[in-house]
């Protein structure tokens, strides 16, 4: 049977680093088929993804997946705790990946393993720190930065200054603590992230970061614009592998950019439904945030400007965006919590259609090949859920559709992609 090793992505959108990570991670565990769980058409950061989630399996494909399944909405869209967990839950079940890998600033699997095991355990002096620092008025990320290091040091573990700060050790941290709560025999691994910083919008490296690429699309904003900056075309050019370059030059032609401020009116529209009491019924929405979008909504302009007048010194930016995306897509604490109950196919390369095979064999939970055969796949519940991430992916190409005055397609029309 071949060995296969696992992928969480967004690819908003694929670039040179997510290759790297593709081809280090088949060398290092010696795997025969990469399989990506990519995040649907909203991402973690709180936004719609530029790309719907059909453009970006076929960018995925071409820069080097074998198979790409879609991670359901109510996940996707979460915090890095339940982000892992469900992606994690997701391959568990599948039952045939062997490796789960991940890019890391820091490279190094033992510190993540470290305070896996640490956040798992939660031994009485990290809980009296991490008490101690809520109460000092930090807020939970920061408290949790604060007790770990104040632990470390006191037990003498070694651990960098800077490795809590990096967003991509964090979401490591987390997926080896949701290992560790599965008692799974997927062996994580991790790959050293190369090039720009994950925040960078320098385009001139090797490896850029998203950021830098999302930058460069959104300032050119037609295709005409991106014939017209040979700056422009180079950089974006050397951003990604060539095939995948390739395809999303015809996008760029053909298609539209989609972005947080195109959901503008539909955000004020469900935030203007709602007290501060009945706002905190969604995900990552407390009742002071709650209480201060109620307060502020008559200043509201669009989805972008009113993130950054919420934002204060103890909320992120990105913490505000995924509350408020998760008021708009009706996301609850609930749903992030469930159990996995299904994935979904969005694309494969048909040299891996035996593994596919293999995988749909194995699984403990329905693999959704032909979206319209929902219904006959899953039980009542698991039907909720899909029927959740179908009126998530409609939304986004009602949005799209409008923007591009271009038909309407029904997600249950969209077949996977095949290379």
């Amino acid at each position: 049977m071949k060995k296969a090793v696992g992928i969480i992505a967004e690819y908003n959108p694929f670039h040179n680093g997510h290759a790297y990570q593709i081809e280090q991670s088949k060398k290092l565990t010696k795997a025969d088929v990469a399989v990506v769980l990519m995040s649907g058409d909203f991402v973690q950061r709180g936004t719609p993804a530029l790309f719907s989630k059909h453009e970006r399996a076929n960018m995925a494909l071409l820069g080097g997946a074998d198979i790409v399944l879609e991670f359901p909405g109510s996940y996707a869209c979460s915090s890095a705790e339940y982000f892992a967990k469900g992606g994690v839950g997701i391959f568990h079940a599948l039952s045939c990946i062997e490796f789960l890998s991940f890019g890391s600033e820091s490279g190094s699997l033992d510190s993540c393993k470290c305070i896996a095991e640490i956040l798992r355990e939660e031994p009485n002096f990290y809980q009296q720190e991490l008490k101690k620092s809520l109460k000092q008025g930090l807020s939970f990320p920061s408290a949790r930065k604060a007790a770990l290091k104040t632990y470390c040091l006191r037990h003498s573990l070694a651990l960098d200054e800077n490795f809590l700060e990096q967003p991509n050790n964090i979401l490591g941290i987390e997926y080896c603590k949701a290992l560790l709560a599965l008692n799974s025999s997927i062996k994580p691994v991790t790959i050293e992230r190369k090039g720009s910083s994950y925040h960078s919008t320098d385009l001139s490296s090797l490896y850029p970061s998203a950021s830098a690429i999302r930058t460069a699309l959104k300032e050119t904003t037609s295709a005409e614009a991106i014939s017209g900056s040979e700056t422009a075309l180079s950089s974006l050019s050397a951003a990604q592998p060539q095939p995948v370059w390739n395809y999303m030059q015809k996008l760029l032609v053909r298609d539209t950019l989609i972005e947080e401020n195109d959901f503008s009116l539909l955000l004020k529209y469900q935030l203007m439904q709602h007290t501060p009491e009945t706002l905190c019924q969604y995900a990552d929405l407390s009742p002071d945030l709650s209480r201060r979008i109620y307060r502020q909504l008559n200043k509201f302009a669009s989805f972008s400007q009113f993130v950054s007048l919420l934002k204060t010194k103890e909320l992120t930016y990105t913490r505000i965006s995924r509350g408020l995306l998760h008021a708009l897509l009706g996301i609850t604490p609930a749903m992030e919590n469930l159990t996995p109950s299904y994935v979904r196919l969005l694309g494969f390369r048909r040299e891996n259609s035996d593994f596919l095979r293999i995988m749909q064999k194995n699984s403990q939970i329905p693999i959704i090949t032909k979206g319209a055969d929902y219904k006959k796949a899953l039980d009542s519940s698991a039907c909720g859920v899909f029927e959740k991430d179908l009126f998530l992916s409609d939304l986004y190409e009602s949005v799209k559709s409008t923007k591009k005055q271009t038909a309407f397609v029904n997600d249950l029309q969209k077949p996977p992609v095949i290379l």
